[in-house]
């Protein structure tokens, strides 16, 4: 069995918040190019092998198959005293809740944030069938993004943004759970970073709109060891339009690379930044325990 999910941000247009990006976003010397957070490798040596296709229905590759939209709205809830470190079911719905994540043998994970590009705009509701095979299409080209460009309104500021709400996950390397780090080559990237301006018809009532979308693919245990096992990238997109503010596309950043970790469901309370509408920008207690529960457990399926 084979799937695939993508998960989409929904952000309220009325909130407007602040927070200081000063320790979190690299030190701007002048006279000096910044750089994205270090890699926690020095070199990666080993050769992936390469996959399967996505979609938002029932899918295959090899015969069989199962994808998964990741689209759960739920009202928010809030924590209280008593279960403010309680984790929240982070499986796949559409796997009745079976838990999805990195296997250990994958890691560290290695990230690539494109300078801006803009994959080929289609209606929203084709994304998800399309997006992971479009670009793991692309890589088999010897320029693959040469024919792309740079997301209106994206700037270079937006790939520290990004950089920086990805590294608030860093603090569980220290657990032992998991390990991850930035690279410029995308030709060895595991998880890949790319911007749009705005998501095709997927503004909805009241002022809401998709401020990101995460594609990627499940297989069980089993299927990575067959011989004709191929994986493709987690591809992550980001609207510059609905994120415009530095911290609101620092906090979708940490959202998305918590899917793209493996936690697939959103988290009913709005105190998570894996709540669906979260109005939060940093891992709460509820967040912090579920990524725990996930990479302490034996998941059924894996990316």
């Amino acid at each position: 069995m084979t799937g695939h999910y993508s998960s989409k941000r929904l952000i309220k247009g009325a909130f407007v918040f602040a927070i200081a990006l000063t320790q979190l976003l690299p030190p701007d010397a002048a006279g000096q190019s910044r750089q994205l957070p270090k890699a926690g490798f020095q070199r990666f040596s080993g050769n992936l092998p390469g996959s399967a296709s996505p979609g938002a229905g029932i899918g295959s590759i090899s015969g069989t198959g199962l994808t998964s939209p990741g689209v759960h709205l739920t009202s928010g809830m809030e924590r209280t005293a008593r279960n403010a470190r309680e984790p929240y079911n982070p499986g796949e719905p559409k796997l009745n809740m079976a838990l999805v994540r990195w296997p250990r043998n994958k890691m560290p994970l290695k990230i690539w944030i494109s300078p801006g590009l803009q994959l080929p705009q289609l209606p929203f509701e084709q994304l998800p069938d399309t997006r992971v095979e479009t670009v793991f299409q692309m890589m088999q080209n010897e320029n693959p993004f040469a024919e792309l460009t740079a997301a209106p309104g994206w700037t270079e500021q937006n790939n520290y943004q990004v950089a920086a709400g990805i590294e608030q996950w860093r603090q569980f390397e220290t657990e032992g759970l998991l390990r991850f780090g930035f690279t410029t080559n995308p030709q060895e990237a595991q998880i890949m970073v790319f911007f749009n301006d705005n998501f095709q018809g997927a503004a909805g009532p009241g002022g809401t709109n998709v401020g990101a979308l995460t594609c990627a693919q499940l297989f069980t245990p089993e299927q990575v060891l067959l011989p004709q096992f191929r994986q493709k990238p987690v591809i992550m997109e980001f609207s510059t339009r609905v994120n415009h503010l530095p911290e609101k596309m620092q906090s979708s950043a940490t959202h998305e690379f918590g899917h793209a970790l493996g936690i697939k469901a959103h988290s009913p309370y709005r105190d998570d930044i894996m709540n669906e509408n979260n109005v939060v920008f940093s891992l709460s207690e509820g967040d912090k325990a579920t990524i725990r529960l996930l990479y302490k457990t034996e998941p059924k399926f894996v990316m």
